[in-house]
């Protein structure tokens, strides 16, 4: 008896150090996991966001509102998220490698046939008993064509399609963040203008009342300027709309969910511009925008998937095996007599799914082509967006340049206007007019400045924050 139970012990260990050097084995396979992980750390480190250029504007406010949304932005929390999503993918796909190992125990009733399987009828009668079934089967298949280490190699490749799409959430925010930050400033300055306006009208309203009490002007003239009068307030009314709606906006993106601490705006005039000459572009800048980049990896995402689609429609080799245990509940319970084993090799193939393998091949091979045709769609678009972006921050160079001018000019014509008034030269309206005119050109400036600043951001948009 003890002879039968050593060699079911030495059955066992042999059973288990056969499935530790099959799980051993596999592992060696995928011998660039560390360096994989050491890769994605490396590129987690790796500054997603050009700050040397945003510095240029030569404003703090708009550094620390860029930092905070990419904390507390909803579409940045998002694709962390989906980066998470990537490595856990990674990490099952490497598991894949380990056998499928089934454990069990089941209590049953247990009666045989009066003929057997062969159709011979037995001598004994009918019998029942009851049995203690433990099974341990095992399963696993040989990764002879290399399946398990695409499927892993596609995952590693969606990983980083997960972190470029992430570095395009990012350029996308920071570039939306900055371009509602200009807007808000413009604003803030055109409604101190626009109430400018709104006072010399009130004020020529009444010095016009006045007249027309002494029959000095006509009755046409107070409603001329009355209704100068409603336009400006309405002018100043959609103005401080708008800006509320850009500042709700704002906050938005850059507070998220969060509690929103209210931003202490610049004053647009110290915003500094830094593009005055002609600008010379690389055409490495554009190959390295992240969805250029995300449409490359798309490509090789899509190949791989081919390659699995033809690897699907080659055998299985596994490696599979079971023990059992089988006893009468207190007859021989444990006793070695009662363990079988099988254990082998074998080669599979499902016949009738080899058609659907053929149309999920060629599916893949039309996806391989529409990557292909996004991949030449992303370089035409951008270099589409850079000559765009270009064109429009040039002129918008020269039409600020131009409305400097234009501004400098008109303040030098107030001052002469001043002059006149002090010598009674001219009337209080004339220099009214003098100075709605002045400040009808500063807040062109403004708007003009804004354009620049952001045509600005869009060449850098368009380029992929490589500037």
């Amino acid at each position: 008896m003890k002879i039968y139970i050593s060699k079911s012990k030495r059955l066992i260990i042999s059973f288990f150090l056969i499935f530790i050097l099959a799980a051993s084995g596999a592992y060696c396979k995928d011998r660039d996991t560390k360096v994989y992980k050491s890769r994605a750390a490396a590129c987690k480190n790796t500054e997603r966001v050009n700050w040397k250029w945003w510095k240029k504007f030569e404003d703090p406010l708009l550094l620390n509102a860029l930092e905070q949304s990419l904390k507390n932005n909803f579409d940045v929390l998002i694709a962390d998220l989906k980066t998470q999503e990537a490595e856990n993918y990674i990490s099952s796909s490497r598991r894949s490698y380990l056998p499928s190992v089934q454990m069990g125990a089941s209590y049953m009733d247990a009666a045989s046939a009066r003929i057997d399987s062969f159709g011979r009828v037995r001598f004994y009668g009918k019998s029942q008993e009851k049995l203690i079934y433990m099974p341990l089967e095992f399963s696993y298949e040989l990764d002879f064509w290399g399946k398990k280490e695409d499927e892993i190699s596609y995952f590693k490749s969606n990983k980083d399609f997960t972190e470029l799409e992430k570095n395009f959430i990012i350029l996308i925010t920071v570039s939306d963040v900055s371009m509602l930050y200009f807007n808000i400033l413009k604003n803030e300055k055109l409604i101190a203008l626009y109430e400018q306006i709104q006072d010399l009208k009130e004020k020529k309203l009444g010095i016009n009342l006045e007249k027309y009490e002494y029959r000095l002007v006509s009755k046409s003239k107070i409603i001329e300027i009355k209704k100068e009068l409603n336009v400006a307030e309405e002018e100043l009314t959609t103005i401080k709309a708008q800006n509320e709606e850009l500042k709700n906006q704002f906050y938005l993106l850059v507070s998220g969910d969060k509690e929103k601490i209210p931003v202490k705006f610049q004053n647009i005039e110290d915003i500094r511009i830094f593009y005055n000459k002609e600008l010379e572009i690389n055409t490495s800048h554009i190959a390295n925008r992240p969805d250029v980049l995300m449409a490359e990896n798309q490509i090789k995402m899509a190949k791989l998937d081919v390659k699995m689609a033809k690897k699907a429609l080659l055998p299985n080799f596994l490696y599979k095996g079971d023990i059992s245990h089988v006893s009468r509940l207190f007859n021989n319970l444990f006793h070695s007599e009662s363990l079988t084993y099988r254990i082998g090799y074998g080669i599979f193939y499902d016949l009738l799914k080899k058609g659907n393998n053929l149309s999920g091949l060629k599916a893949k091979k039309s996806i391989y082509k529409q990557t292909l045709k996004a991949y030449e769609k992303a370089i035409v678009s951008s270099i589409t967006d850079v000559n765009n972006s270009l064109i429009h921050l040039k002129s918008s160079v020269i039409n600020y340049n131009q409305a400097k001018g234009t501004s400098l000019l008109d303040q030098e014509n107030l001052e002469i206007e001043r002059e006149k008034l002090d010598l009674n030269l001219i009337a209080r309206e004339d220099f009214m007019d003098s100075q709605e005119k002045f400040i009808r050109s500063k807040i062109l400036e403004y708007e003009s400045k804004t354009q620049c600043l952001i045509h600005s951001i869009s060449l850098y948009k368009a380029l992929g924050g490589n500037v």
